[in-house]
C-alpha cells in the first residue's frame, strides 16, 4: 500500500474549496479520524466529489421567507426618534427570539 492518506488541507486544496467548507463536509464525505488528525484515502475522495445524476443537489423548496421583504423601504432624508428606533428594534428582536426585550433603563 503506497497511497498516502491526505489531510483536510490536502483535500481542500485538491478540490479547490476553503478548508472550512471541506471541515463542515467531513464526516458525510468519508474522512476518518487518526489521532486528532481528520483523513481521507484519494480514491474515496474521488468517489465523494464526483457527479451524481441521481442524487439532486436540492429537492424541497426553501420554507424560510426573507425578513426584509417585508420590511418598508427606508426614507432617506428623515431622521426617526431613539423612541421609534428602539420600538422597531423591539419588534424585530420579539419576531427572533419570542420574546419581548427586557427594559434596561429601569430598576
Amino acid at each position: 500500500m503506497t497511497e498516502k492518506a491526505l489531510s483536510l488541507k490536502e483535500a481542500a486544496a485538491l478540490l479547490g474549496v476553503c478548508y472550512s467548507t471541506l471541515y463542515t463536509h467531513k464526516e458525510e464525505m468519508g474522512f476518518f479520524k487518526v489521532g486528532g488528525q481528520w483523513r481521507i484515502w484519494p480514491d474515496k475522495l474521488k468517489g465523494a466529489t464526483e457527479y451524481n445524476p441521481d442524487r439532486p443537489a436540492r429537492t424541497e423548496p426553501r420554507s424560510e421567507k426573507c425578513q426584509s421583504v417585508s420590511a418598508k423601504a427606508p426614507t432617506f432624508g428623515t431622521l426617526i426618534s431613539a423612541r421609534q428606533a428602539a420600538a422597531e428594534f423591539d419588534k424585530v428582536l420579539e419576531q427572533v427570539t419570542g420574546r419581548k426585550r427586557k427594559n434596561c433603563t429601569t430598576s
